[in-house]
């Protein structure tokens, strides 16, 4: 039997039905994906592709994972110290670099998190973070972070 050839696997790999909702859930074909372990093998196996769509790659096995908005979820937000720990969707937990926080056009933070992928907050991870902006008309977004003495302007989206 011959491979498939490269076009069909492409093919394959957009028919994957997997998408994240913006409440950072994994669905396949419209359903929430429930599965404990199944969901853990999901979000470890999560990669951006060279050209900017995200997949899962599971062994020799991927397909692409339509997005709603952003690959990952701020579920909440923990003041630590002088700044903050972002509860992320996947069950991981970070710190925040408020340099990343940015507001789109509907009025939602966004940070960047794990090396470089946009999360989007709920709205519990929104109101926590929103208790230490301030408003300032020179920041792109009109608001700022002060954290430990410094202010880092929110970008706009």
């Amino acid at each position: 039997m011959a491979a498939p050839s490269p076009e069909l696997i492409e093919l394959l790999r957009e028919q994957s039905g997997l998408s994240i909702d913006r409440e950072g859930r994994f669905l396949h074909r419209g359903e929430p994906i429930t599965h404990p372990r199944t969901l853990e093998v999901l979000w470890r196996s999560l990669e951006r592709a060279p050209d900017g769509r995200y997949l899962v790659r599971i062994g020799r096995e991927s397909g692409y994972v339509r997005l709603e908005d952003a690959p990952y979820l701020v579920r909440g937000a923990t003041r630590e110290g002088d700044g903050f720990l972002l509860h992320l969707g996947d069950g991981t937990r970070e710190r925040l670099d408020p340099d990343t926080l940015s507001i789109d056009g509907e009025g939602v933070l966004h940070a960047v998190v794990k090396g470089g992928h946009r999360a989007r907050c709920s709205r519990a991870a929104q109101v926590a973070l929103g208790l230490a902006l301030e408003e300032d008309p020179d920041a792109p977004a009109g608001f700022a972070m002060a954290l430990g003495g410094s202010r880092h302007p929110l970008g706009r989206e």
